[in-house]
């Protein structure tokens, strides 16, 4: 019964816990890059396993992104306005819906476009004191991890095609934390370097 109990916990942990890059495409097309403003959402998890949207948390870690993005990449390579924002929004249904129906992810080099768009969404999960005490006292008897799919701490960078806003590339990293400006920092950086292989601005 301890083996079993021993078990239970090891797999529980694996799935917890998260490091490095998850594999997917391999490299960026090549291409001029457009950079929309990130996204975010920064999401409370209860004792309960509840997600709780936290509207000023993502706030600021979207102000604390697009921060960054500005101050990484030249100014005409970031839309920062209502039309890039909404192109945003849009362009994450749309990820979101190749993650359900996964296709193909990286065009071949003859059919790469010379123009390419950036989104780069956050999401980042923040596990209350209670969830904390109560999974540390039950010593993950009971659910194991808070959540349905456990803490959600991700970041995301895609290119689409400048005129299709077709899918061409995707790479999904473990996020740091995006409320910390200094944090937000080093993962703009991070997905810009992932992205802008051989690229031009």
């Amino acid at each position: 019964m301890r083996l079993i109990w021993m078990s239970l916990f090891l797999a529980l942990g694996a799935c917890a816990s998260a490091s490095g890059p998850v594999p997917q495409a391999e490299l960026p097309p090549t291409g001029a890059i457009t950079y929309l403003p990130p996204l975010a959402e920064v999401t409370l998890v209860t004792a309960s396993g509840q997600r709780e949207p936290q509207s000023d948390s993502s706030e600021t870690a979207r102000i604390n992104l697009a921060n960054a993005l500005s101050n990484a990449v030249p100014a005409d390579a970031f839309d920062q306005s209502d039309e890039g924002q909404e192109r945003a929004k849009f362009l994450a249904i749309k990820l979101e819906e190749a993650a359900v129906n996964p296709g193909p992810v990286q065009t071949s080099e003859v059919d790469t476009p010379e123009h390419l768009v950036a989104l780069i969404q956050v999401r980042f999960d923040v596990e209350s004191s209670a969830s904390k005490l109560l999974q540390g006292g039950l010593n993950l008897m009971f659910g194991g991890v808070p959540g349905p799919d456990g803490i959600d701490q991700t970041a995301q960078i895609a290119l689409f095609a400048q005129g299709t806003d077709d899918l061409v590339w995707s790479r999904t990293f473990v996020a740091q934390d995006p409320r910390t400006p200094d944090d937000a920092e080093r993962l703009i950086n991070e997905l810009i370097a992932a992205s802008s292989q051989d690229t031009e601005f």
